[in-house]
């Protein structure tokens, strides 16, 4: 974990253009996958899985029927292709093959009609094994699109795009040409709908206290650890590229999820909520300089310390200024951490070393989780002349109001995305760690919902 957050304060990880990145890992991507999942126990037995080969040969159709208490199936993220694999093992139940003649099959599209009638000819029952099991397996991509009224973005399998096959041990006993096929309608009769999120989208009254996205988008990788990860990009700009093909996606080993914000959407979160406190002293959020990766806070306005020399009759000699700037940014292992920056045109430079941070912390449980700033050190060295002047002033406004309106802040407008305007099917994010690198992480497990 140190590594990753250290690599981050280094690299943006969250690519530009986008507001924050949502990583969930192999296992997580199951459960919710499965989460709504009927499951087949009885009801696959009853009806049966039944296929009909599309071409007829010699005027007719091969049709084969699996009757077995269909149990859930894996689920496995291939990053190679971007897709994901489902696959069913059946070791239990009875396998039949059978023909139809074309002319029926004709009038009788439907295979669990044909079921229904003498019209199949069987070839006899095949009992399915441990010894002699069958497979069901297919891969699926990810699809991102509108919900139907509009309001939200659905993360889902695209289960129309390819299809489930079924293979067996014995390849000589199915034909190939039949089982290959797709199964879309007996997936969604399963009520395997492939719905993994959806995240609210944005409207024109989105404002700074809100994360909404106007742009989703996916991409599966492998996390430092090397495991797979599927990552969902959200944010306001739709054109933005989805980048990072080959890096690793840094989600910390060993949690179902992981969050990512950006570092220009954690300081505006973080300048909102300072700025609500009662202090005179406000912030803004500036983009990067030169030569630095991630945005920061600064206070609105420069701490100016002037020194006038003359004579009683005022007569002025000397005038020595000094205009500074408290900043504010993410570090590896202190959260929110205080940094200096003198105007260069500042005719004296003070040598104070001041130093402050503030930890991120997580409060609260189930739909009342947040994430916010807690208090950690402060302290100002330095002796000389206008240092002794200016030190209790910068005293009293770092650990006076600096302080106390930084230790309120609350990021809402995270805690209320993920708790309330993104839905991971039948399940509820537990905030577990958090760390402000530069960039928001917060990271822990899914819980089911009720």
């Amino acid at each position: 974990m140190d590594d990753l957050l250290k690599a981050m304060s280094e690299t943006p990880a969250v690519p530009e253009g986008w507001d924050l990145a949502l990583n969930l890992s192999q296992n997580a991507v199951q459960s919710l996958l499965l989460s709504n999942w009927e499951g087949g126990t009885g009801k696959a037995k009853e009806r049966g899985l039944t296929w009909l080969a599309p071409t007829q040969v010699d005027g007719q159709h091969d049709i084969l029927e699996v009757r077995t208490d269909l149990s859930s199936p894996t689920v496995a993220l291939d990053d190679s292709a971007s897709v994901v694999t489902l696959t069913y093992g059946i070791d239990t139940g009875v396998l039949r093959i059978g023909k139809v003649s074309a002319e029926r099959a004709a009038h009788m599209p439907d295979a669990q009609m044909l079921l229904q009638t003498n019209d199949v000819s069987w070839s006899n029952p095949v009992d399915i094994t441990s010894q002699n099991p069958l497979r069901l397996a297919g891969a699926m991509p990810l699809v991102v699109r509108p919900t139907p009224d509009g309001q939200r973005f659905a993360i889902a399998l695209d289960i129309s795009a390819n299809g489930l096959t079924l293979t067996s041990a014995d390849e000589g006993g199915l034909s190939s040409h039949t089982v290959a096929q797709p199964l879309t309608q007996w997936l969604s009769a399963q009520n395997l709908t492939g719905q993994i999120a959806s995240f609210a989208r944005a409207n024109k009254s989105a404002t700074v206290s809100r994360i909404a996205p106007d742009a989703v988008s996916t991409r599966m990788g492998r996390s430092v650890a090397g495991d797979p990860v599927l990552q969902i990009l959200a944010g306001l700009t739709p054109d933005a590229p989805v980048e990072g093909a080959g890096r690793a996606i840094p989600h910390p080993d060993g949690y179902d999820f992981s969050v990512l914000v950006s570092s220009k959407s954690t300081m505006a979160m973080i300048v909102s909520g300072y700025n609500q406190g009662t202090g005179e002293i406000k912030l803004v959020s500036m983009a990067p300089s030169s030569g630095d990766a991630h945005w920061f806070a600064q206070i609105h306005e420069p701490m100016i310390f002037e020194g006038t020399f003359g004579t009683e009759d005022g007569q002025i000699f000397v005038t020595d200024r000094s205009e500074q700037y408290l900043r504010f940014g993410g570090s590896p292992d202190q959260g929110l951490r205080l940094f200096t920056f003198t105007d260069p045109a500042s005719s004296v430079h003070l040598h104070l070393e001041i130093a402050a941070h503030y930890p991120t912390a997580i409060s609260g449980t189930g739909a009342d989780q947040r994430v916010g700033l807690s208090e950690g050190g402060q302290s100002i060295n330095g002796e000389g002349f206008y240092e002794n002047i200016v030190k209790p002033q910068l005293e009293n406004f770092l650990t006076g109001q600096i302080r106390s309106d930084m230790t309120r802040v609350q990021m809402t407008a995270i805690s209320d995305f993920l708790l309330r305007d993104m839905v991971l099917t039948g399940h509820r994010p537990r905030f577990e760690i958090s760390a402000l690198p530069a960039e928001l992480v917060i990271a822990g497990h899914l819980e089911p919902t009720p």
